[in-house]
């Protein structure tokens, strides 16, 4: 009796061929976004109305920020570059380019529902205080209980520090606030000063506090519960705390400056 012989059909070719399909969509929205916004910041800077910082390459910063973006994942675990619209992934690329940062160094990308959204952390607060302001640096401090923290007004109406005298014993107790002492370029100095509660506050509201999360934008602590507090705030409290009041410190000498501060910087306008 002659045998009939099968032949087996290879199953994965499917798989291969769709992943090829989705890398080749991935990488054509990653050329059409790019180009986009590349394209309105050369608009922006032959109106005048943008100068990039010295040694600020927006190709690089839009390379790193494109790979940084496939790690990004929504509550559901879903790909932010999947679920956020064309546009406001070009916003948000395009606001970090205006602002002369790279992405997890001085900012965070977070997706809420199909909008992605910019959010700046204290290392770019402080970049951008140190390069378009007054500012030479920002040395924070926390205040612990038991500890002697005196601050005065000056004559011309701003906070300065008077002393602190921290010591051993307090090491361990618990922060009751945190302050930054701010040295502008001139010598002057000026301090910032927050209570626990108003750091709390802060932290709550997302506004300041730093996301010291690796595993996407979602555990970074960006849009959703804003009362649940990271690993880092619970662990590491003081330089939390530290973050905090520098970050504020920096935003209000940036909203000082009155060609550079948030309000009056090119808004995004791509599409």
């Amino acid at each position: 009796m002659e045998q009939k012989q099968t032949t087996t059909q290879p199953t994965t070719a499917p798989a291969v061929q769709g992943t090829s399909q989705n890398a080749t969509a991935l990488r054509k929205k990653q050329e059409d976004v790019s180009t986009q916004v590349l394209d309105r910041v050369n608009e922006m800077e032959q109106a005048g109305a943008l100068t990039l910082p010295k040694g600020y390459h927006a190709g690089n910063a839009l390379k790193s920020a494109w790979l940084y973006l496939q790690t990004i994942e929504d509550k559901g675990h879903v790909k932010a570059i999947d679920t956020c619209t064309k546009g406001s992934i070009a916003n948000v690329l395009l606001e970090m380019v205006i602002r002369g940062e790279y992405p997890m160094k001085h900012c965070y990308f977070i997706p809420y529902g199909n909008q992605l959204t910019f959010m700046e952390k204290y290392t770019g607060k402080l970049m951008r205080a140190k390069r378009d302001t007054e500012i030479a640096e920002v040395n924070a401090n926390v205040v612990r209980e038991g500890e002697e923290f005196v601050y005065t007004v000056d004559a011309k109406g701003v906070l300065q520090l008077v002393s602190h005298k921290p010591t051993f014993q307090t090491m361990a107790k618990p922060i009751v606030g945190a302050y930054a002492v701010v040295v502008n370029k001139d010598g002057s100095t000026r301090l910032e000063v927050m209570t626990m509660d108003m750091i709390q506050k802060a932290w709550n509201q997302g506004g300041f506090g730093d996301r010291d999360r690796q595993t996407g934008a979602w555990n970074q602590g960006g849009f959703g519960d804003r009362d649940r507090q990271t690993g880092a705030h619970k662990n590491f409290t003081d330089q939390m705390c530290k973050k905090t009041v520098i970050a504020r410190a920096c935003k209000v000498a940036l909203e000082s400056v009155s060609d550079r501060d948030d309000d009056d910087m090119p808004k995004p306008q791509a599409t």
